[in-house]
C-alpha cells in the first residue's frame, strides 16, 4: 500500500514554477485617544519613522473615548492603545478601559494613560483599580521616552501574542494527535506542530516539510509535502520539485546533492536521513540565522514526524489487509453457495453509496462497507441439498436456511474487533423487514440497525438482478417496481427514496462488476 499516490491523487494539483511567494510587512496598529489634536500630531511627529522587527506603526487617530470604540470594534489587531484620562468626561479614559478589559474581555492590547492632569485621577489609585500597563504625564513623555515606552509595550504584546498562539498550536496538535489514525488527519496533525516550532522558536510562518522519494536513476525527484504553513500552504501535496517556485525548487536540489543542511540567508532548509533510509527537507523563510539549539529542534520534528507518517502508513496497509481477507472469507462463502464473488463486492459498494447518501459519518460508512460482505457468512453451514436445491424450498428446508443468521452470529461473535461486530450485526439483521415480518426476531422499523437496513436493500437489489440457480436476472424496471412495492413493508422507506432518487448510480455500481 502506497500512501504516495493515495495523496497525490486526492489532493494534487498543478502550479506553475512561476509563482514566488511574497512577504506582506504587517504594521503594529497602535491607538491614539485624545481629545486635544495637537497632541496627535506631536505624538505622529515623534513616531515618525519608528519600527519594531521591521515592521513599522499604523497610527489610529480618535478625538474621545467613544469614537475609540468604534474605532476598536473596526480592528481586533490593535496592539497598543495611548489613552488620554479627561476626555468629554473627566473619567472618559478610565471608562474606556473598563470597557476594553471587561465588556470587550480584550486582554491581549496594551494600555497607557496619558494625562495632563495627574491629580484627578492619582497614579497610584489608577494603577491599583485598573487593568493599565503604563500611566504617564504628558510633561514628561519625551520623543526619546516615548519611543522607549513604544519598544517595551510592543514587546509585551508580542510575547502575549506568541503565548496565545502556542496555547492554539498545541490545542490542534493534541486534537489532531487524538486523530492521529485517520489518513485525513496527518495534514493537521503536521501542520499543527510545525506552526507550533515556528511560533515557539520565533521563525517565519512561512515553511513546509516533506519527504522526497527514492527515484530510479533518470527520473526526477518526487516530493511528498507533509506540512505546509505561510506563504507555502497551496504547494502542499506537491510530487514534483519543479512545480515549487524556480529559487526553492533549486535550493532544495542543492540540499538533496550535496546531503547537507544549507542556510541561504532568507531561507534555511535543513536535511536529515531518517532510520528508513528516507530523504527529509524542511525548508523555512527566516530572518536571522538559526542557531544550533533550534536547527536540533525542528531536525527532531523532522524526524518524529516522519515516523508517525511511517507508523500511520503501516496502519492502512493493516486496514486494507484486513478488508481483503473479509473478500476472501466472503468470497469463499458465495462460492460454496454457487453466487459469485462479484455478488458480495456489489453488496459492499451498494452498501457504501446508500450510507453516504443517508448521511452516515465517514468512518461508519468505511465500516459498513468493509463488514457488509460477510451478511451470509453462516450460510457455509447449511447443507448443500438445500443451498443448490433449483425449485422452492418445502418449509422444513425453509427453517433450515433460516438458521444460516444464527449461525453467522455464532462464527462472528468469536472476535472482539469493531469490524467483526457490525459484520455481526449485519448477519444477524439484514434478514429483518421494517414492517416486522422478517427473521429470527421480527424487529421493526428503527429496531433494525441502519446497518442492517442498508444491506437488506443492498444484497436484494443486487440479488433479483443477478442470475442463481433458482431464477433468471431481473429487468431494471421490475426490480424497481418491486423495491417501490416493498417501501415500508420490506424496507426502510428513507433509503428505497434515496435508491429511487439516484436508480442510475446504483445500475452503474452493478454494471462495474458483472457476473
Amino acid at each position: 500500500m502506497d500512501l504516495f499516490a493515495d495523496y497525490q491523487q486526492e489532493n494534487g494539483h498543478e502550479h506553475k514554477g512561476s509563482y514566488e511567494p511574497k512577504v506582506e510587512i504587517r504594521p503594529w496598529y497602535v491607538l491614539l485617544v485624545d481629545d486635544d489634536e495637537q497632541m496627535h500630531q506631536i505624538t505622529r511627529l515623534a513616531l515618525n519613522g519608528f519600527t519594531f522587527q521591521g515592521r513599522p506603526l499604523d497610527l489610529i487617530s480618535a478625538m474621545s473615548g467613544t469614537e475609540a470604540q468604534e474605532k476598536l470594534g473596526e480592528n481586533d489587531d490593535i496592539a497598543l492603545a495611548l489613552i488620554d484620562v479627561v476626555m468629554e468626561t473627566e473619567h472618559a479614559g478610565l471608562e474606556l478601559v473598563k470597557y476594553i478589559r471587561e465588556e470587550c474581555n480584550n486582554k491581549m492590547i496594551r494600555l497607557v494613560l496619558r494625562t495632563g492632569q495627574a491629580g484627578q485621577a492619582p497614579e497610584d489609585t489608577v494603577i491599583q483599580e485598573y487593568e493599565i500597563d503604563d500611566y504617564k504625564e504628558k510633561t514628561e513623555l519625551t520623543t526619546q521616552k516615548l519611543r522607549t515606552l513604544l519598544y517595551s509595550m510592543l514587546r509585551a504584546y508580542r510575547d502575549l501574542c506568541l503565548i496565545k498562539e502556542q496555547k492554539e498550536g498545541l490545542s490542534r496538535v493534541i486534537q489532531a494527535s487524538a486523530n492521529v489514525q485517520n489518513t485525513t488527519t496527518l495534514k493537521t496533525y503536521a501542520e499543527s506542530v510545525l506552526g507550533q516550532l515556528t511560533s515557539l522558536l520565533k521563525l517565519h510562518s512561512s515553511a513546509f516539510y516533506c519527504i522526497v522519494q527514492p527515484r530510479p536513476e533518470g527520473e526526477e525527484c518526487r516530493a511528498l509535502t507533509l506540512a505546509a504553513t505561510g506563504d507555502y500552504v497551496d504547494f502542499y501535496s506537491e510530487c514534483n520539485l519543479d512545480r515549487l517556485p524556480d529559487q526553492v525548487a533549486m535550493r532544495c536540489r542543492l540540499v538533496l546533492n550535496s546531503q547537507q543542511s544549507q542556510d541561504f540567508g532568507d531561507a534555511s532548509v535543513l536535511f536529515i536521513t531518517d532510520d528508513r533510509g528516507v530523504d527529509n527537507l524542511l525548508y523555512i523563510n527566516i530572518e536571522d540565522d538559526l542557531c544550533e539549539l533550534d536547527k536540533q529542534l525542528l531536525e527532531i520534528y523532522m524526524h518524529n514526524i516522519g515516523l508517525t507518517f511511517e507508523k500511520l502508513n503501516l496502519l492502512v496497509d493493516l486496514r486494507e489487509t484486513s478488508k481483503e481477507l473479509v473478500y476472501n472469507l466472503a468470497n469463499a462463502v458465495e462460492a460454496r453457495s454457487r453466487e459469485t464473488g462479484a455478488h458480495v463486492q456489489r453488496v459492499s459498494l451498494i452498501s457504501e453509496k446508500l450510507a453516504v447518501l443517508y448521511g452516515l459519518p465517514e468512518q461508519e460508512v468505511d465500516m459498513l462497507k468493509s463488514a457488509s460482505p460477510l451478511h451470509d457468512i453462516g450460510k457455509v453451514a447449511i447443507p448443500d441439498s438445500i443451498l443448490h436445491k433449483p425449485g422452492k424450498l418445502d418449509a422444513q428446508e425453509w427453517e433450515i436456511m433460516q438458521k444460516h443468521v444464527e449461525y453467522g452470529v455464532e462464527i462472528l461473535s468469536r472476535s472482539k474487533r469493531r469490524l467483526i461486530a457490525v459484520a455481526k450485526e449485519i448477519a444477524a439483521t439484514h434478514h429483518e423487514k421494517w414492517d416486522g415480518t422478517g427473521y429470527p426476531h421480527q424487529l421493526f422499523g428503527n429496531q433494525i440497525p441502519i446497518s442492517g437496513r442498508i444491506t437488506a436493500l443492498a444484497d436484494v437489489f443486487d440479488a433479483l438482478g443477478s442470475k442463481r440457480s433458482y431464477k433468471e436476472p431481473w429487468t431494471d424496471d421490475a426490480i424497481m417496481q418491486e423495491i417501490v412495492a416493498q417501501k415500508g413493508k420490506h424496507f426502510d422507506p428513507d433509503l428505497v427514496d434515496l435508491m429511487i432518487e439516484h436508480w442510475g448510480d446504483f445500475i452503474a455500481i452493478r454494471n462495474q462488476l458483472p457476473d
